[in-house]
C-alpha cells in the first residue's frame, strides 16, 4: 500500500510538472497581439522597460477604456477586442487636447482605421524600410516582419517610413493639438527587434514625441486585460499558482472519493440536563431585564386567583 501511494504523488508530481511546463511554455513563446506584459519576441515589454530607461513612466490601460486626463504618450498595438464607437471617441478627444498615439497593427481596427482616415492595401509589400525623409534623427532603416500591408495616404498625412518600391509603411497625422502615428509593421518596436539597425533610435525619437510632464501607456485592455486582480488571488494565474491549485484539488479529490478522514474524530460532548431551578432563574432573569414587572404580577395574580388556595 505504501509503494502505491508514493507511485500516485510521483504521478501527481510528474503532472504538476507538465502543466506548468505547457501553460509557461505557451504564454511565453509568442504574442501575436504585442502584449506590454509579454517577454516573448514579438512582446513589448522591453519597450515599456525602454520607456522607464529613458525618463517617461509607463502603465497600462486595463480594466476599462480609460484613458487619463493629462495628456501622454498612448501605444496601440493590433487590438484582439475590436475599439466600440465610443472608445474611438474617447481616443480622439484625448489627442485633440495634445495626446499622442503610435498605433501599430498588422491588419488593424476598423473604427481606428475609419476615424483616422487609413487605408491599407489588400496584399502585403517588403516590409524592410527606410526614412521617407530626416523627420527622425539618425534612423535611416528599420527592420522587422518581412512583408506588410503598405498605407494609402492621403494629403494630411506625412510617410515616415517607405520601402526600397516606395510603398508607405509608416505615416504621421496631426489630431487637433496631438499627433497620431500609424505603423503597418509592429515587430519593429518588439523585444527581439529592438537590437536591429535604427530600431532603437526610431523608438527612442517616438518616446520623445511624449508632451511633457506626460506617460507613456500601453492598451492592454484591446489585449484582454480585465481589471487588476487581488493579490489573494492574483498567484492563480501563474503557471506555478495554477498547477499547485490544480494539485490541491486533485489530492482533496482524491482523499475524499476513498473516504479518508482528514484529521482525528472529534467526540460530541453528552448534552446536559438542566434543573427546574435554572430554568425558573432564566425565566425570572428575562423577565427582570425586560422590565415585565406587570405582566408578572398579573400572571401571579391570575395563578393564585385559581388556586385551590386563595391568596391573603
Amino acid at each position: 500500500m505504501k509503494g502505491r501511494g508514493w507511485m500516485v504523488l510521483g504521478g501527481l508530481v510528474v503532472l504538476v510538472l507538465v502543466l506548468v511546463l505547457l501553460r509557461g511554455g505557451t504564454t511565453q513563446r509568442q504574442s501575436p497581439n504585442h502584449a506590454s506584459t509579454s517577454d516573448a519576441a514579438d512582446g513589448t515589454s522591453a519597450l515599456r522597460a525602454y520607456a522607464d530607461a529613458l525618463g517617461y513612466p509607463s502603465g497600462s490601460v486595463e480594466g476599462t477604456f480609460s484613458l487619463p486626463a493629462a495628456a501622454g504618450l498612448l501605444f496601440v498595438f493590433t487590438p484582439s477586442n475590436g475599439f466600440s464607437a465610443d472608445q474611438v471617441a474617447q481616443l480622439n478627444s484625448w489627442m485633440q487636447a495634445g495626446g499622442v498615439v503610435v498605433y501599430a497593427a498588422e491588419e488593424g481596427d476598423p473604427q481606428l482605421d475609419t476615424q483616422f482616415g487609413l487605408r491599407r492595401s489588400g496584399t502585403a509589400v517588403s516590409a524592410k524600410a527606410h526614412a521617407a525623409a530626416p523627420i527622425f534623427g539618425g534612423v535611416e532603416s528599420v527592420g522587422g516582419a518581412d512583408a506588410a500591408p503598405a498605407f494609402k495616404p492621403t494629403a494630411t498625412q506625412v510617410p515616415l517610413l517607405r520601402n526600397d518600391a516606395g510603398e508607405v509603411l509608416g505615416l504621421r497625422q496631426t489630431v487637433g493639438q496631438g499627433q497620431l502615428v500609424a505603423l503597418t509593421d509592429p515587430l519593429i518596436l518588439c523585444n527581439g527587434y529592438l537590437g536591429k539597425p535604427d530600431n532603437g533610435r526610431f523608438v527612442a525619437d517616438l518616446m520623445a514625441m511624449t508632451p511633457a510632464g506626460g506617460r507613456v501607456w500601453f492598451d492592454e485592455f484591446h489585449h484582454g486585460a480585465a481589471a487588476g486582480a487581488s493579490p489573494e488571488t492574483a498567484w492563480m494565474t501563474t503557471p506555478w499558482g495554477f498547477a499547485l491549485l490544480l494539485a490541491v484539488v486533485i489530492t482533496f479529490a482524491g482523499l475524499a472519493m476513498r473516504g479518508r478522514a482528514f484529521g482525528p474524530a472529534i467526540p460530541l460532548r453528552a448534552r446536559e440536563d438542566r434543573s427546574t431551578a435554572e430554568y425558573a432563574v432564566a425565566v425570572g432573569s428575562l423577565l427582570h431585564r425586560t422590565g415585565a414587572r406587570r405582566v408578572t404580577l398579573e400572571a401571579l395574580l391570575a395563578g393564585c386567583m385559581t388556586s385551590p388556595i386563595r391568596c391573603p
